[in-house]
């Protein structure tokens, strides 16, 4: 396929074969609209990480074609990679009103706030960029104010839902808006991308409201704190849990960063309703009757430092976990995170409160949308391609499954990965076989360009097998070794158990170093390299273990 060619390409550069980092960039001519900037969350392969970005080479490489991002809500696997991106791009946000507000806060975090232009969507209007034209449509999701996007190119709308379900009770009353996406299938869909998180869930997906009576019983039936662990951008939930509390008479404390900062974001634009006088402030909470209060808080993930993890190692000095609390995790573990959230649930268990999870009691619904509601999306927009997104490989092979049983033929169901992409002409839609450059930017807080894989690695090493650290020092003149070889190791045997052995390497090491020719014209670079293989070949043959070996030699 050839650059010059008039196509509109579709790009993955993150969300697509797993669940996070979403970005899709369309790209039709001399313009590129960029959807979603998201992070993804590390998993104990990746040490000391803290985000996991998508790599925004290709559009890098093409910034004179980039006119905007548009953004579909404000969850951070939407929106999280942001402020990283932003520095090396600098183009305008489009979004929803309460999702400037998350991004506004963000941004300023990170000194951009006056630097990136801030546009709300048009109601039910497009923005034009040249050749792409994007109108935002209302969805329900677990938060308010989500959309999809309405792409309209030469070739044929796409429509991209983002992540969505169909309440038709939400909490906020402001409903999925079927008639403009069926407006969009009388008018004829060219392709559809969808969430498809779900997809292996039957049925629909339940409503928010659902969970009303749930927290109606908790509030009025715990004998002491009521404390909810959510996503600190869950703002349906937290609206729902303020509403039970109050009505049976407890006060509501917020505590976590995020959650604190999204609720006063949701309040000043009106997207919550919450009265001062029903709050009350953390470090007050230990002044009301334990019965009379609520506690809304982060951490239902096990995140090491959101508020419930703290709570729960006891390292919080404003709230403990007491007896006769009841704590609920209102939320279901992330993949990879289970581990994490166990760890979390067993420590509050021993410190003898209640703890109320989804696989004893309904106390969360997701925000994704079931079968029948992918099949509703389907039926509305009709479209003549569809394409699964934000999703791991299973779940694609499902809803390719279930797009075919709705009388969809296998080349008209397209699936694509991070690094691959569509291509819409006027004879259809298919998959390039070219790829662009894709991968993830690895962040831990200092490297802002990335973390390399040899760091990951080395990180990795570290963790299993340790480090050695031999230091020699030897004679400038000729070589002679005059103090050493000291051997210290941390995280690799038992001081006990290495003495005998650390006496043996040191021998092998004075002996590399003798055979080397130091006066004759060896450096000290290869003194190192020396005492290196000698160790490690040593410990490797005697431990069968590889520990990260740290070579310091000086001269005198």
């Amino acid at each position: 396929m050839k650059e010059t060619e008039d196509v509109v390409k579709i790009i993955s550069l993150g969300g697509s074969g797993d669940i996070g980092k979403n970005m899709l960039a369309f790209e039709c001519r001399d313009c590129i609209v960029v959807v979603d900037a998201g992070v993804m969350f590390p998993n104990q392969e990746q040490p000391g990480v803290d985000l996991i970005l998508p790599d925004i080479t290709y559009l890098l490489e093409n910034r004179e074609k980039v006119r905007a991002i548009c953004l579909t809500h404000g969850h951070e696997d939407h929106v999280g990679a942001l402020p990283y991106v932003l520095k090396q791009l600098s183009v305008p946000l489009y979004a929803s009103p309460l999702t400037l507000g998350m991004i506004r806060e963000k941004l300023a975090e990170h000194g951009l706030a006056s630097a990136v232009e801030l546009i709300p969507y048009p109601e039910r209007e497009a923005v034009d960029f040249g050749a792409l034209q994007v109108e935002a449509i209302h969805v329900t999701h677990s938060l308010p104010d989500a959309m999809s996007l309405a792409i309209r190119t030469p070739f044929g709308v796409v429509m991209h839902t983002g992540d969505f379900k169909i309440d038709q009770t939400p909490i906020d009353q402001h409903i999925f808006d079927a008639a403009r996406f069926a407006h969009y299938g009388e008018e004829g869909v060219k392709l559809l991308i969808s969430d498809c998180v779900n997809v292996e869930r039957k049925g629909w997906s339940p409503s928010e409201s659902t969970l009303i009576p749930v927290f109606d019983r908790f509030m009025r039936e715990a004998p002491g704190r009521v404390i909810v662990a959510t996503f600190g951008s869950n703002l349906h939930r937290v609206q729902t849990v303020y509403d039970r509390a109050v009505k049976h008479g407890r006060k509501v404390a917020i505590f976590g960063r995020s959650m604190v900062q999204n609720v006063a974001t949701a309040r000043s634009l009106g997207f919550i309703r919450m009265k001062d006088t029903e709050l009350v402030r953390v470090e007050d909470v230990y002044k009301i009757e334990p019965s009379r209060i609520a506690i809304l808080t982060t951490g239902s993930q096990g995140e090491p430092l959101a508020g419930l993890t703290r709570m729960s190692r006891d390292e919080n000095s404003k709230i403990q976990i007491e007896p006769s609390d009841t704590v609920v995790l209102s939320s279901t573990p992330i993949p990879g995170n289970e581990d994490m959230v166990w760890r979390v649930v067993n420590r509050i268990f021993r410190l003898g409160a209640s703890v109320i999870y989804e696989m004893l009691q309904n106390v969360h619904v997701s925000g994704h949308a079931y079968q029948e509601e992918l099949k509703m999306m389907i039926n509305l927009t009709r479209p003549e391609f569809v394409a699964p997104y934000h999703g791991e490989p299973r779940h694609y092979a499902a809803y390719c499954s279930m797009v075919q049983e709705m009388g969809y033929l296998p080349e008209q169901t397209l699936t694509f990965e991070t690094g691959q992409m569509l291509v819409m002409d006027e004879e259809g839609v298919r998959r390039a076989e070219t790829t662009v450059p894709h991968g993830s930017v690895l962040v831990d807080g200092i490297s802002a360009g990335g973390v390399s894989d040899a760091v990951l690695r080395d990180r990795r090493h570290l963790a299993q097998d340790g480090t050695v650290v031999v230091t020699i020092s030897m004679d400038r003149s000729n070589g002679e070794i005059v103090a050493g070889p000291d051997i210290l190791s941390r995280g690799f045997l038992h001081p006990e158990d290495s003495s005998a052995l650390f006496e043996e390497t040191a021998e092998r090491v004075v002996q590399a170093v003798e055979e080397l020719s130091y006066a004759e014209g060896a450096d000290l670079d290869t003194v190192r390299l020396a005492v290196h293989d000698a160790t490690a070949r040593f410990l490797r043959k005697r431990t069968n273990r590889r520990p990260v070996i740290v070579p310091v030699v000086m001269e005198i």
